[in-house]
């Protein structure tokens, strides 16, 4: 029997999953998903015809062509869209050709590049239905920071947020890629907090990591942010264990258990998790170290033709603007190929959207107040810093790495702040928390500090 409060959180979180899965019809298309889509062949090929082989890719790699884009995408959404559509009774004949970015929105239509609105909507679901996983996942890291009330608000202000939303919800990888990483961090907190109180570790808790990582490396290669944040937060807990007992002037048989077992199941890990990321990417099969080579030159090359498409590279400045503004400030980025605003059928379904009450919380006063109180967290993240809370650092340590990785990124598309999201918000979940039981304990100071 569920305590009352038990019962809250439930409720909560099923009113937040059906939130998202309710606004799935709705949301206006992506080119990136009629890809998605057609790629899903390879579902098709790897597990009705069982010939994953088949897979396999090697150079040159045209533009566009399927061995390119297995190559430089990840492989989960498209076996789940697979599935997706194999459940539902449609088959690999029922696939769109590929998407031609390089000519109109009506154009593509009219050449049958987009997929039926039924294939659209199944093949919508596997992303939702994970996003609404990530927002239990988001719900547990916020407990773990500062328990029930910041719990709430992390896993609201997430599962509302207008960006995660219209990502979330399309027949792409963000879905996966927010599921997979945040059960990354999840278990990361988890095994650091083990650590901290010098208490036993089971494997299970390092196989967990291990295929989490895994699967979010598979799920959109981006995901490293996650697995280097959440690799990072256990091996400073690691090394947070072995400084503050003494461990190497204490003793062998101490310092064996304190340090070279826990290194040694986060190595494990670590190797695990690629394995386990190689292993779901038949494009890696033939000769891995080589196909990692050609995945990185092509992802450069695709990288350098975006930057030029955009018109350039974004300055430092713009960089560090959009970190400030993307996660409450802006609106929901729809499309990125302006010209798609010349289709009037197009428009229409933004339109819907935008009137809708499937959009999300964010955006104007909103979103200002949000962003004030993701300051607040700020502050008290580096308050606990200073004291040298293990919290404080595997947080840190996961937001840096998210940092550095904008920092570098030299398009302003919104699709790319997606992995900054989720701390933002747990900063301001963190600090709408404290605020809370401030003003309770203001109204009524006989509350326990």
């Amino acid at each position: 029997m569920l305590n009352p409060r038990s019962l809250l959180a439930l409720l909560w979180l099923l009113l937040l999953i059906g939130y998202i899965l309710g606004g799935v019809a709705i949301t206006p298309f992506h080119g990136d998903e009629a890809m998605q889509i057609t790629m899903s062949a390879d579902y098709d090929t790897a597990f009705i015809q069982r010939n994953p082989a088949a897979l396999m890719v090697a150079p040159p790699y045209a533009i566009d062509s399927p061995a390119w884009l297995r190559l430089i995408n990840g492989s989960v959404n498209r076996y789940l869209i697979g599935l997706s559509w194999h459940l539902a009774g449609f088959s690999v004949n029922d696939l769109p050709p590929i998407w031609q970015w390089p000519i109109s929105y009506d154009d593509n239509v009219t050449q049958g590049h987009r997929p039926s609105d039924a294939l659209l909507l199944v093949s919508r679901w596997p992303s939702a239905l994970l996003l609404g996983l990530s927002v239990v996942v988001m719900f547990g890291i916020g407990y773990g920071v500062g328990g029930w009330p910041v719990a709430l608000f992390a896993s609201g202000l997430y599962a509302l947020h207008p960006v995660i939303l219209l990502n979330g919800r399309r027949a792409m990888q963000e879905g996966a890629l927010l599921c997979f990483g945040l059960l990354c961090i999840w278990l990361a907190m988890q095994i650091a907090h083990r650590l901290q109180d010098r208490q036993r570790v089971n494997t299970g808790w390092w196989i967990g990591l291990a295929f989490a990582a895994g699967l979010t490396l598979a799920s959109k290669h981006s995901g490293v942010v996650f697995v280097a944040g959440a690799f990072g937060w256990v091996g400073v807990a690691i090394l947070m264990g072995v400084l503050r007992v003494g461990a190497i002037r204490r003793g062998a048989p101490k310092f064996t258990r304190i340090l070279v077992a826990p290194l040694l199941l986060w190595l494990s890990a670590v190797i695990s998790s690629f394995l386990l990321f190689v292993a779901l990417s038949p494009a890696l099969w033939n000769d891995p170290p080589a196909r990692l080579s050609d995945l990185l030159t092509e992802r450069a090359a695709l990288l350098d033709s975006q930057v030029i498409a955009a018109g350039g590279a974004t300055t430092f400045f713009s960089r560090l603007t959009g970190m400030l503004t993307q996660p409450f400030l802006q609106p929901a980025e729809i499309y990125e190929a302006g010209f798609w605003a010349n289709s009037s059928a197009f428009m229409g379904e933004v339109r819907a959207y935008a009137e809708s009450a499937w959009l999300g919380l964010g955006g104007g006063l909103i979103g200002a107040l949000f962003s004030a109180i993701a300051l607040v967290g700020m502050g008290l993240l580096l308050l606990h810093l200073r004291r040298r809370d293990p919290l404080a650092m595997g947080l840190s340590i996961w937001l840096l790495v998210t940092v550095a990785t904008l920092l570098v990124n030299p398009l302003p598309w919104q699709r790319y702040y997606l992995p900054l999201l989720p701390i933002v918000i747990l900063l301001a979940a963190w600090g709408g928390g404290w605020l809370l039981t401030r003003t309770r304990r203001y109204v009524n100071p006989r509350l326990p500090r």
